[in-house]
């Protein structure tokens, strides 16, 4: 397959339905490859998606990929894929390969479809090989810091993925059991939500950091299908008075076979009683119940605060570092 000819495949733009079913039959799927991300870029930001399926020369589906693409003045069509395409192959050896040949017949596509400047953070792990394929398909490094992150595999027992943790880890969890914390997960009102985002909002200003956008955070919040969850998990301490009180919120988001840890927010109290650590295992292990096969940490890379990459590196998942942001101008 690798070594086929991309001229020889098509493209294909694809229903919801169709899209669903192809989507399953991707080993890892990501976030900002789904149909529900896409919704919601065009609902809060009026970028509009294209869903494409890629066939090889047999018409054997072997890739899809969500395209984000705006009308800007002056500059005309502009397209953005994010983590994508994805591969519905597991051959480690033939992905980098393969994602280029793919690479190779969306320039084309990107031609037939006007958009004059292509970005791409493609789903591809570092390496100088794939970056020296990149710029042979006259793509330019940005400047953008890769994303980067771990997998924690959730085929393993609750007692294997509690062994894998290190001392701190272990030593937090003990801390929580003893300090009357609470954690369940919650439905999503209208209400549990507007507090989310203003304890959110609070922890930003406070950290000095830019985060999600409230926008597109509300947006995903209204997506339900079979291939998305929503998670809400809330962390209540009980006071010496049993009154319960809240004190962090954690947000997941599930799409297909994985979980991505999508945001946190704790108050003080919390921060004080461990309630962070409390809500992340908690989010794991009803990743793993819900059948899941990955849970993604939700990113850190050279620029992460020194406690916060320690603090995710403790799970000790899998690593992995992505190619980064590249872009392509079409003039002709």
């Amino acid at each position: 397959m690798a070594n086929a000819t991309p001229k020889k495949w098509h493209i294909r733009q694809v229903s919801r339905s169709e899209w669903s079913d192809y989507w399953l039959s991707c080993p890892k799927q990501n976030l900002l490859q789904s149909w529900e991300y896409g919704a919601a870029k065009e609902a809060s930001g009026g970028w509009k998606p294209k869903r494409l399926v890629i066939f090889n020369e047999n018409s054997q589906p072997i890739a899809l990929v969500q395209v984000l693409t705006r009308c800007l003045p002056i500059l005309g069509g502009i397209a953005r894929i994010n983590r994508g395409p994805l591969l519905m192959t597991d051959d480690s050896k033939s992905d980098v390969q393969l994602m280029i040949d793919l690479l190779a017949l969306l320039i084309l596509e990107a031609r037939r479809q006007l958009w004059w400047i292509v970005q791409i953070a493609p789903e591809i792990c570092y390496s100088e090989y794939a970056c020296q394929r990149l710029q042979g398909l006259g793509f330019s490094k940005q400047s953008n810091i890769a994303w980067a992150s771990s997998l924690i595999d959730l085929s393993l027992s609750a007692d294997e993925l509690y062994e894998r943790l290190n001392r701190r880890w272990k030593r937090a969890l003990r801390k929580v059991s003893g300090l009357g914390l609470i954690v369940k997960s919650e439905e999503l009102t209208e209400k549990r939500l507007a507090n989310v985002l203003r304890s959110y909002s609070n922890l930003q200003k406070l950290n000095k950091f830019v985060g999600i956008d409230t926008r597109l955070i509300k947006e995903m919040s209204k997506s339900k299908s079979a291939d998305w969850d929503f998670n809400l998990f809330v962390a209540e301490l009980v006071t010496e008075s049993s009154l319960k009180e809240e004190v962090g919120y954690r947000v997941t988001i599930r799409n297909g076979n994985t979980v991505l840890d999508f945001l946190v927010s704790t108050n003080e109290k919390g921060r004080h009683v461990g309630a962070n650590s409390a809500l992340y295992w908690h989010a794991i292990l009803q990743a793993k119940e819900s059948g899941c096969r990955w849970f993604d940490v939700g990113g850190f890379n050279e620029l992460t605060p020194q406690g916060i990459s320690d603090f995710k590196r403790g799970l000790n998942g899998t690593p992995y570092k992505l190619i980064g942001e590249w872009r392509r101008w079409f003039w002709s």
